[in-house]
């Protein structure tokens, strides 16, 4: 039996949650501000998408917070709505071996394999399919912002081929 969520407190997790998003908000925003604008021919600069970001993060965890103290812990006894943890653990090496090997396998190669362990986090059961997709994504991305936007990303063992 569920109990009266409005005898509950807040969940702490969610408020964790919310503060964490404002402070990386507001440590976005205060090092953006030591970013040197470009030459002067820049319309937007290069201070425009942390500034951006920065709102984002800080507005989004506004509401968290709002939220997590408003509403209190309406699922708190919920037994379907834990944390898997193998699959936070699956999540959590994909980050750590995309940092760890960006600049020696290079963005596609890491890109790659961060969508798959995704992949395999949210259970799926194709993985030829998955690691097609994200093989097929992770090239799109790199020649947009390669040669579309003419940004250099990391080519590591592709090195040459692109």
């Amino acid at each position: 039996m569920l109990s009266d969520p409005s005898k509950q407190g807040p969940d702490r997790v969610e408020v964790v949650v919310a503060i964490v998003a404002v402070g990386l908000g507001v440590f976005v925003l205060v090092g953006s501000l030591t970013i040197n604008f470009g030459s002067g021919y820049d319309r937007i600069g290069p201070r425009f998408f942390p500034y951006l970001i920065a709102i984002g993060l800080v507005v989004s965890g506004s509401f968290l917070a709002r939220e997590a103290l408003k509403r209190g812990r309406p699922f708190a006894d919920d037994p379907h709505l834990t944390t898997s943890w193998p699959e936070v653990g699956i999540l959590t090496l994909a980050l750590v071996l995309s940092v760890i090997f960006l600049e020696s396998l290079g963005f596609v190669l890491t890109a790659v394999l961060l969508f798959w362990l995704v992949a395999r986090a949210f259970q799926s059961r194709r993985p030829w399919r998955d690691g097609a997709v994200a093989l097929l994504l992770s090239l799109t991305v790199y020649l947009a912002f390669t040669r579309g936007l003419g940004l250099q990303l990391p080519q590591g063992a592709l090195n040459g081929l692109f």
